[in-house]
């Protein structure tokens, strides 16, 4: 069974489902309730009950039907008090459309979990990207009274909201933020999607596995930012796992040219996440590749499987490798039940959000269903492979559960895809 109870925000007195709210939830969002019965208890029989059996009967009755409803805050940045409560604008949409999506996504989870007999009960809260509001709703009943906090979203938020609420032993999940765990310092944190570093510590490993002695490990600084946040924290762990690694540090196509090694292979790592600046390199790699014979292996950051490629940056000859934190693999039949209830229930297809939202209530609630309030201690024990991503954490006394499940992808055929 799955009740959920939406707070009314603050829209000059009308009520959720005026306005921009009403187009929010129209869609489908309309809670799914299981009707709850005692145990069968047989056949009638015959007996004649004195009034005192049948008074015991009935002051019983209630406590056959008790089931364990296990209460989640879910936090959204849906920012209705933007919106135009009469006439929501294209704009009002957009900017609610992460919400919801995680929200639909979140709610098909319980779903399903609650087919398979768990009880939820779900409170709905609009953060509304403010520090103020996020300082008020920490302090609610909704919050105090939760076995499981979903949210806030945004960095911000979720500083505010861990300092301000009082949680005990319920964890608070920050299922989409990217940020270092320790900018937080919350002990009850639980950071779903693996951090830079956690990727970095993959890489690393990877090309330390790769590597043998004649190969080189060259590290391509565009010394942009993102170069900047990839490129230093990669060569010392790489140096930490193996101080023997040749690692050459380059800036330009000259210092590549003076580094790459005519055999062996050459390990390239090109960190930037600028079109206009990786263009430009692989074409001079491509020539190395291709005229003059160099084997080249590159490693990109995580970010370029939303990049668009094609068959002339030539991916695909240097068996381009990155990692990631997530893949949907579409002929999944777990992937195509979820699409298809997705579309029947809200008529559109599943965004990122909604899947992220989905797996974060599959894990968590399904924990959470399975465990009682005693649900945390099994996250460290317990992963998980979703329809988005994979969950597989350690736990930190200082910030909390972090993700750090990160698998290798290859280029190949127009896309990268996890490697075998």
């Amino acid at each position: 069974m799955i009740s959920v109870q939406n707070l009314r925000p603050r829209l000059n007195g009308s009520s959720w489902f005026a306005g921009l709210a009403a187009l929010l939830f129209i869609v489908g969002c309309t809670p799914k309730v299981r009707v709850l019965r005692a145990p069968d208890s047989g056949a009638p029989t015959k007996k004649t009950e004195r009034p005192e059996e049948k008074r015991e009967a009935t002051e019983k009755a209630p406590d056959a039907e008790k089931v364990a409803v296990n209460e989640i805050a879910l936090l959204l940045p849906f920012e209705l008090d933007k919106a135009n409560p009469h006439a929501p604008s294209a704009a009002d949409i957009k900017r609610s459309a992460l919400a919801l999506d995680f929200y639909q996504g979140f709610k098909l989870g319980l779903d399903v979990l609650a087919d398979q007999g768990s009880h939820f009960r779900l409170n709905v809260l609009d953060t509304r990207d403010d520090t103020g509001e996020n300082v008020r709703i920490a302090k609610s009943d909704a919050v105090q009274h939760a076995a499981l906090v979903v949210g806030p979203v945004f960095p911000k938020e979720i500083q505010v909201f861990g300092f301000n609420a009082s949680l005990g032993d319920a964890l608070q999940i920050s299922p989409l933020a990217a940020s270092t765990p320790a900018e937080f310092n919350l002990p009850n944190l639980v950071t779903v999607t693996p951090p830079l570093s956690a990727h970095i510590k993959q890489l690393a490993a990877h090309i330390a596995a790769q590597y043998r002695t004649g190969d080189a490990v060259i590290l391509y600084d565009t010394q942009d930012a993102t170069s900047r946040q990839f490129i230093q924290p990669l060569k010392a762990e790489i140096q930490r796992i193996d101080r023997n690694i040749d690692i050459a540090q380059v800036q330009d196509d000259a210092g590549m040219e003076s580094r790459v090694h005519v055999s062996g292979k050459n390990l390239v790592v090109l960190a930037t996440t600028n079109k206009y600046q990786i263009s430009p390199i692989l074409a001079h790699l491509r020539g190395l590749h291709d005229e003059l014979s160099y084997q080249i292996q590159l490693f990109g950051h995580p970010n370029w499987a939303k990049l668009e490629f094609d068959d002339a940056d030539g991916l695909g000859v240097f068996r381009t490798r990155i990692t990631a934190s997530y893949f949907i693999d579409r002929s999944d039949p777990a992937v195509r039940r979820f699409d298809q209830r997705y579309r029947e229930g809200f008529g559109v297809a599943p965004t990122e959000f909604a899947y992220k939202g989905y797996d974060a209530a599959y894990y968590f609630g399904g924990l959470l269903g399975k465990y009682g309030e005693g649900y945390k201690e099994y996250i460290v024990k317990e992963a998980h492979q979703g329809l988005h991503n994979a969950m597989r954490f350690e736990y930190n006394p200082a910030w909390g559960y972090v993700n750090n499940a990160i698998s290798m992808m290859q280029y190949g055929s127009g896309d990268f895809r996890p490697i075998d």
